[in-house]
C-alpha cells in the first residue's frame, strides 16, 4: 500500500507530468482490461455460440495483434507528427465502435472483420503506444519509474473490467459484455485524453520539472534524439527488437489462452478471471517497485530476473496439479507485466524524443512474428494434443 501511496503523492507535486500518468491510468486501463487482457474472456463462449473451434478462435485474436503491431510504424509515426494526444483521441473512438461492431456480429466473418479492421488498428495505441509516446515528452531521468507507474492503469482495468466482463458473459451473454465494453472505453479513455498534454513545453515546463535544459538527464530527451532511420541502424534498435519477440510471444501466448489454459486444469472461467484478475493488480504493484530499481540501477539486469521469474512461473502452471500450486505460479508470472514499460522505457532512453512513437512502432512490428505465431501455436497444438502442456513448455523456452 505504501507503494501506491507514493505513486499517488507524485501525482500532488509540482510537476505537471505525474498528473499526466494520472490521465494515461484512464485508456491503459480501458485497452488492457478489455481487449489485452479480457479478450481470453470471449473465446469459449464464441466457439459456443458460432459453433467454431479453438483454433479458428486463436488465429482471430493473433491476426487482430498482427494488424496492431503491422500498422504501429504508421501510428507512431502520425503520433510524432501531430502528437500523441490526437492520434489517442480516434483510437479510442475507433476501439469503441470496434466493440459495439463485435457486439452485433451475425456470423464469424463480422467478427473477422470487427477484430481485424476498428480494433486492430486502435487496440495497442489505446492500451500502450498513445500513453506511452506521451508519457515518454514528460519524463527523461525518471524514464522506466514514469513508464512502469502507468501499469498501475493496467492493473486498475484487469481488476475492474476483466471480473465485470465475466460476470456480464455469465449471466447474460458475449454480445452484452461487448457493448459494455465500448461503454466503458469510451468512459475511461475520451475524458482523460482530451484532459492531457503532449509535451511539457506546451505548459512552460520541461521533461522531470527541469528548469533549463541542461538541468534534465539527458540531452537526447532535449535536442530531439535520433531519426527513426538512424536508430534502425543501430545495434541497441535490433537488441530491443530481438526481446520484444520473444517476450512478446510469450505474453502473447499465455495471455490469449489464459482462460482456456485454466479451462484445461479443471478451473471455471470466473474463478479463471478473478485469478487473472488478482495476478495483475499483484504485478501493477510490482512494476513501481521495478521501474525504481531499474532507473537506479541496470535495467537490462532487472528484465532479466523478471523474465526469470515469469518464466519460472509458467513452469508451474504447466505442472501444477493443485489450484493453490497454479495461484502461486500466475503470481510469478505477473512479475513480466513490467518488462514492457522497460523495454520502452529503453527504447526513449537510447533514442529520445524526435521519432519515439515511429522507432517504438517499429519495434513492435518486428516483434510481431512472435506475437502472431504463439497463439496460433498454441491453439493449434491445443487442438492437436488436447493439451496445453507442449504450448506453455514453448512459452518457457
Amino acid at each position: 500500500m505504501a507503494i501506491f501511496s507514493t505513486a499517488l503523492n507524485r501525482a500532488r507535486t509540482s510537476f505537471y507530468g505525474w498528473r499526466m500518468i494520472g490521465l494515461m491510468l484512464g485508456p491503459r486501463a480501458a485497452g488492457t482490461g478489455i481487449f489485452i487482457v479480457g479478450s481470453t474472456l470471449f473465446i469459449i463462449p464464441l466457439e459456443e455460440s458460432l459453433g467454431i473451434n479453438r483454433g479458428v478462435t486463436s488465429v482471430l485474436f493473433a491476426l487482430s495483434g498482427l494488424v496492431g503491431g503491422l500498422s504501429a510504424p504508421l501510428s507512431g509515426a502520425l503520433m510524432d507528427r501531430y502528437g500523441p494526444r490526437k492520434v489517442l483521441l480516434a483510437s479510442v473512438a475507433g476501439l469503441a465502435l470496434g466493440y459495439v461492431l463485435f457486439a452485433l456480429s451475425p456470423n464469424i466473418l463480422v467478427v473477422f472483420i470487427a477484430f481485424l479492421v476498428p480494433i486492430g488498428l486502435t487496440s495497442l495505441n489505446v492500451a500502450f503506444n498513445g500513453s506511452s509516446g506521451l508519457i515518454n515528452n514528460w519524463f527523461d531521468r525518471l524514464k522506466a519509474t514514469a513508464m512502469t507507474t502507468m501499469q498501475v492503469g493496467s492493473g486498475l482495468g484487469v481488476l475492474v473490467l476483466v471480473p465485470a466482463l465475466a460476470l456480464i458473459i455469465n449471466a447474460w451473454d458475449w454480445r452484452v459484455a461487448a457493448f459494455a465494453a465500448a461503454a466503458a472505453i469510451l468512459l475511461l479513455g475520451f475524458p482523460a485524453t482530451w484532459a492531457s498534454r503532449d509535451t511539457p513545453e506546451e505548459m512552460g515546463l520541461l521533461p522531470d520539472g527541469a528548469h533549463d535544459p541542461a538541468a534534465g538527464a539527458h540531452p537526447a530527451a532535449h535536442d530531439g534524439g535520433l531519426s527513426a532511420r538512424a536508430a534502425m541502424r543501430t545495434p541497441t534498435f535490433w537488441l530491443i527488437t530481438g526481446a520484444a519477440f520473444c517476450f512478446g510471444g510469450a505474453t502473447a501466448g499465455l495471455g490469449i489462452h489464459f482462460v482456456p489454459i485454466m479451462d484445461w486444469k479443471g478451473i471455471d472461467a470466473v474463478t479463471a478471471a478473478f485469478i487473472l484478475t488478482v495476478s495483475t493488480a499483484f504485478g501493477a504493484s510490482v512494476a513501481l517497485v521495478v521501474g525504481r530499481l531499474a532507473d537506479r540501477f541496470s535495467p537490462s539486469l532487472v528484465a532479466g530476473i523478471v523474465a526469470l521469474t515469469a518464466g519460472f512461473g509458467v513452469l508451474v502452471i504447466n505442472v501444477a496439479e493443485q489450484t493453490a500450486a497454479i495461484w502461486a505460479g500466475a503470481m510469478l508470472v505477473s512479475a513480466s507485466y513490467s518488462l514492457y514499460s522497460l523495454l520502452w522505457a529503453s527504447v526513449g532512453r537510447a533514442f529520445g524524443r524526435r521519432a519515439y512513437s515511429t522507432i517504438r512502432g517499429s519495434v513492435m512490428a518486428g516483434s510481431i512474428g512472435g506475437t502472431t505465431g504463439a497463439p496460433i501455436l498454441a491453439g493449434f497444438l491445443f487442438e492437436r494434443t488436447e493439451s496445453y502442456a507442449l504450448a506453455l513448455w514453448v512459452i518457457v523456452g
